[in-house]
């Protein structure tokens, strides 16, 4: 860096020391002086400078100015300027983030120009190294997580703490029966979130806000919201937000958008969006309570970070993509294609589960068996595309009967059905059945060529056996299907069972259908 070049900020109130040091370097810096660090605050979020040179008194004033400092400017090198000569104090202004500690009395036999030029060049790999370790997380966090919501929320925070301002918020563009702009992450704590997003919306115009995050390719940067025509995002209330710094967020177009249950308390704006566009929203960092002059570096490392963003959205959304395309392999393969419920293999699966662990805990499992009456002569009649349509109506019916998880209506096989119901005794399974019974009476869906009845009718064949470890699962199926021929062999629309637990009876319910013992 050209020596001429240097902008100084001096921060001094003894005026002695600053017209000596100004009178020293006046030809060889270009120096600004400040009494006060309010001041000193106020010039830099005026102007740019190369570095600080901070005047300290006390310990405790001088730290503190120098934290405040460090912590708003990250960038900028700071050199402290002290009378005391003590090395424990200077290590300690240097451990808090000084890059030199120079004696007043000295200046004038030092080499001030080498000590501004070694600590610019010391802050800047300093700083550098911070950006990296900031990217070096981020990725780090892409790469071994899939949470997005938890990525975007750190990036936000780990953001508003390094740019020090005030707040950071993500939003995410929505497209859908009612678009809207929803925030997806936030800097804020669970308090202040809240009133902060609704601070936010009620300052800002949010048909500008839609403006920018359709149209906008590049960063927007305003420093003071209050001076006319600088604000593009068209601030209705300048105290509230003051100034502002946007990101737009884009992302490939052939990345679909599956991420849409994403949310945290959400921001509402009905407005026109075209999503082929490719935009996914943006990312503001913003102060509402002061001005900020933002720096070429803030906003080149926003950028960075920002792709980076960037692959982490994408990766989230094509990890659901394939979470998405699992579930539905998984679903293809326990499903039956026509009516919705368990197939066969699924059936089978759960039967012999249920039948091991009911072993163990010597508990009852019921098994029942249906089958549709005269059903080819309904295809016959009705046509297969109807026979279809009833057996989705069948399927329904018998889903809607079970109400615990654990139990499980399955297709067995073309017109038949299955229902296994893990810890139920007979009677339990006998009122399943009587429901299920019910429930098809009301549906009456008609069959002209049935011989036991015009509407469709169940043949049913219940059987309920405390699972034994030496016998197999298949006994209390081969158990219900005897029952379930039972029924059919004594004129179908009948429910056959047999337990020790119920007397021997036969008896009609309102719908004529026979409950037979046949134990």
């Amino acid at each position: 860096m050209d020596i001429k070049t240097i902008k100084v900020l001096l921060v001094e109130n003894n005026v002695a020391d600053a017209n000596l040091i100004i009178k020293l370097y006046e030809q060889t810096f270009n120096i600004k002086l400040v009494e006060k660090i309010d001041l000193a605050i106020a010039s830099l979020n005026e102007d740019d400078f190369d570095v600080i040179l901070l005047s300290v008194t006390d310990e405790q004033t001088g730290l503190t100015n120098l934290n405040l400092l460090d912590q708003q400017y990250p960038q900028l090198p700071i050199i402290i300027l002290s009378n005391t000569d003590e090395l424990s104090l200077a290590q300690k202004y240097l451990s808090k983030g000084a890059q030199d500690y120079l004696i007043k009395s000295e200046l004038g036999n030092i080499n001030l120009s080498n000590a501004i030029n070694y600590a610019i060049e010391r802050q800047r790999v300093s700083f550098n190294l911070r950006q990296l370790a900031l990217m070096k997380k981020t990725l780090d966090r892409i790469r071994n997580s899939i949470d997005l919501e938890a990525i975007l929320t750190t990036t936000a925070k780990e953001i508003q703490e390094f740019l020090n301002t005030e707040q950071v918020l993500i939003y995410r563009c929505e497209s859908g029966q009612s678009e809207a702009t929803t925030v997806v992450a936030h800097s804020l704590d669970a308090q202040s979130k809240t009133i902060a997003v609704e601070q936010f919306i009620s300052a800002v115009n949010l048909s500008s806000l839609h403006s920018i995050l359709t149209e906008s390719t590049s960063v927007k940067a305003v420093s003071d919201t209050t001076i006319a025509g600088v604000s593009e995002l068209g601030i209705k209330a300048p105290d509230q937000i003051r100034s502002y710094l946007i990101l737009p967020i884009w992302l490939s177009r052939s990345v679909d958008n599956s991420y849409d249950d994403l949310s945290c308390p959400m921001v509402k704006q009905i407005f026109t969006h075209n999503q082929d566009e490719g935009l996914w929203g943006m990312l503001i960092a913003y102060n509402s309570s002061k001005t900020r002059k933002w720096q070429e570096w803030e906003i080149n490392f926003l950028q960075r970070l920002t792709t980076q963003v960037t692959v982490a959205i994408q990766q989230s959304q094509l990890c659901c993509q394939l979470q998405t395309a699992n579930q539905k392999l998984q679903q293809l393969a326990i499903l039956d294609g026509l009516t919705g419920i368990a197939n066969r293999r699924y059936f089978d699966l759960v039967l012999n589960n249920e039948w091991q662990r009911l072993a163990r805990e010597k508990q009852p499992l019921s098994l029942i068996l249906c089958d549709l009456d005269y059903f080819k002569t309904y295809n016959d009649t009705y046509g297969h595309q109807q026979g279809d349509r009833c057996l989705q109506d069948i399927a329904r019916i018998l889903h809607g009967c079970i109400q615990r998880p654990a139990d499980l209506a399955a297709r067995y096989g073309g017109e038949e059905f299955a229902i296994i119901l893990p810890n139920t005794d007979i009677q339990g399974a006998l009122y399943i059945a009587q429901k299920i019974v019910q429930q098809l009476a009301s549906a009456q869906i008609p069959h002209q060529k049935s011989l036991v009845s015009s509407y469709v009718t169940f043949s049913i064949g219940i059987a309920t056996k405390t699972p034994d470890g030496h016998q197999a699962a298949t006994t209390l199926i081969e158990l219900a299907d005897s029952f379930l021929y039972q029924a059919k062999k004594a004129g179908r629309n009948q429910i056959c069972l047999s337990t020790s637990t119920l007397e021997a009876r036969r008896e009609q319910n309102n719908n004529k259908l026979c409950k037979l013992n046949l134990e």
